[in-house]
Parts: C-alpha cells; sequence; structure tokens
C-alpha cells in the first residue's frame, strides 16, 4: 500500500481516537441520569437505526455467514462496552484505563493465531513504548484487585477480538452492513445480561439527552463505522498503537471541560504514548511496508 493511502487511512483513526476521547466525559455526565447496561442498549440500538434502512436496501448480500460475522463482532464489541461500563461501577478510571489497554499485548497473538499475519518489530517496539506510557499515564494507586478489575480484563479481550476480527471481516463483507448488523447484536447481548447486573434506570433529563446524542451519532454511528471500513488499510497492531491516544485525549478533554487536574504523571505518559505512536508511523514511512491482505473469500462484498 503507497504510504500516501496508509497515511490517509491511519489519519482517519486518529480522527476516530478522538471521538471516542470526547466520549468519557459524555459518559461521565450521561451515568447520573442512566444505569450503564442500558446506556450501552439504548446507545448501539439507536445506531442501528442509523443503518437500517441500508441493511433492508441491500438485504440480498445477507447470508448465514454474513449474519455469523456480524454476530461474532457485536458479541465481541458487547463484551468490551459492557463489562467496561460494568467494571467502572467497581473500580477506578485510571485502573480500568490500564487494564482494558491490556488488548494491546493480546492483539499480536491474536493477529498471528487468526490471521496468519506476522507482526512487525518495529510496530512491537511502538506497542512497547505506547504501553509504558499508558502504565505511566494511568499510574493507578496500590488499592488492590477487585471484582471490577477482574470484569475489565475481559473488556481488553473483547477489544482485541474486535479489532483482530474487523481485519478479516471488513474485506469480506459491505461494511455498512456489517456494522448495523454488529450494532445490532451488541445491543441484544446488552439486553440478555441488564436482569443479572442492574435494575434499569432512565430519567429522561435534557442532559442525558445530550450525551445520548453524541454517544449515538459521533460516538457509534460515526466513529465504529470509520473504524471498520477504514482498519483494513493497516494492520492491528499499528491500529492498536493509534488507539493509545484515546486516554491522552480524554484527560485533555477532561481538563479542559470538566477541570480535572493534569499532573506531571498524565503529561510525562501522554507524551510517552504519543512517543510509541510517532515512532512506529514514522519508521513505517521510512521503510514503507507492505500492508498485506489475506485471501478471503469475497462472500456478500460490495466495492465501493
Amino acid at each position: 500500500m503507497k504510504n500516501k493511502e496508509r497515511f490517509k487511512t491511519e489519519a482517519i483513526l486518529i480522527f476516530v481516537t478522538l471521538i471516542w476521547g470526547g466520549t468519557f466525559p459524555v459518559i461521565k455526565a450521561g451515568l447520573s441520569d442512566i444505569s450503564p447496561l442500558l446506556m450501552v442498549v439504548v446507545r448501539f440500538f439507536l445506531a442501528f437505526l442509523f443503518f437500517m434502512p441500508l441493511i433492508i436496501k441491500r438485504r440480498k448480500l445477507l447470508s448465514s455467514g454474513f449474519i455469523k460475522a456480524g454476530l461474532v463482532l457485536g458479541f465481541s464489541t458487547f463484551i468490551g462496552y459492557g463489562m467496561l461500563t460494568i467494571g467502572l461501577t467497581m473500580t477506578t478510571v485510571a485502573k480500568s484505563s490500564l487494564i482494558s489497554y491490556g488488548y494491546a499485548l493480546m492483539t499480536p497473538p491474536l493477529q498471528f493465531l487468526l490471521l496468519k499475519k506476522k507482526v512487525s518489530p518495529i510496530n512491537l517496539i511502538g506497542l512497547v513504548i505506547a504501553f509504558t506510557g499508558m502504565m505511566i499515564f494511568t499510574s493507578p494507586s496500590a488499592s488492590g484487585w477487585n471484582m471490577g478489575d477482574s470484569i475489565t480484563v475481559l473488556v481488553a479481550l473483547g477489544y482485541a477480538f474486535t479489532v483482530v476480527l474487523l481485519d478479516k471481516y471488513s474485506r469480506i463483507y459491505d461494511v455498512e452492513v456489517l456494522t448495523g448488523i454488529q450494532f445490532f447484536f451488541t445491543a441484544v447481548f446488552s439486553v440478555m445480561l441488564i436482569p443479572f447486573f442492574e435494575t434499569p434506570v432512565f430519567v429522561p433529563t435534557v442532559n442525558l439527552l445530550i450525551a445520548l446524542s453524541y454517544l449515538v451519532i459521533p460516538g457509534t454511528a460515526g466513529a465504529l463505522y470509520l473504524m471498520n471500513r477504514f482498519q483494513k488499510g493497516t494492520t492491528p497492531v499499528r491500529a492498536v498503537i493509534i488507539y493509545a491516544l484515546e486516554p491522552v485525549i480524554a484527560i485533555i478533554l477532561g481538563y479542559l471541560f470538566l477541570e480535572e487536574y493534569i499532573g506531571w504523571r498524565e503529561l510525562l505518559g501522554g507524551i510517552t504514548i504519543l512517543s510509541g505512536v510517532l515512532f512506529s508511523e514514522i519508521w513505517g514511512i521510512l521503510v514503507s511496508p507492505k500492508i498485506s491482505t489475506p485471501s478471503f473469500s469475497r462472500q456478500g462484498y460490495r466495492n465501493k
């Protein structure tokens, strides 16, 4: 792949990460009026409605394999977003950020096992730098391991599977339809879990409506669609390095809009994470690696 094309792809993923960083203060504000899993249900079901007309229009593309791909992605997305929301009710944001970013360490072996893609040593070095920055950035206090931390480990697993499987499925199936099906199953799995974890709470305040508007439109329908469409233009490991910018963006926005304090650890960690991203990006431009494309069958795929 040409450097210009890859640069455009990864610039879009950085934009996606910026949107995700913005969801942190929005979720924090919205959870005062809605229970966690119900927020996930509403967020993903409303996002699904954006894609439903396309799904109906392109229904001839649907097959058992297509539905299975959407179900698998929906389940891994549910594990990521659902377990993150539940875990945050029992642990701190700092610890949750560090544990959930553990998906960066799970992605390279999953990339090799599921896609047979080798990982560039340079990307691994960039990943180690970014993960080190994450540890400095979050620096959770030694408050012991609790149930919320254990649940958040599942978040890392869900994110890792989503990133790797997306690299496969987005090359085979129509991205818009796949995204809609993914959102639908994420909402379904979240509904199934509500009776076991929470008593639903929904107070339709202006604050909540504003929060849901951001989470549904740019935060889910926009960001995840862009991720689904463009991540295949790079490797899963390079994507994970880019996604390391999310907590940095979140804490900067928290400082600007919520007046949350930024200390020297946050600054040092943010600079280290950015260094890992830039190291991987600049080296990649210099050596111009070719992004390999697996020879999957193109069942149900529509060229744009």
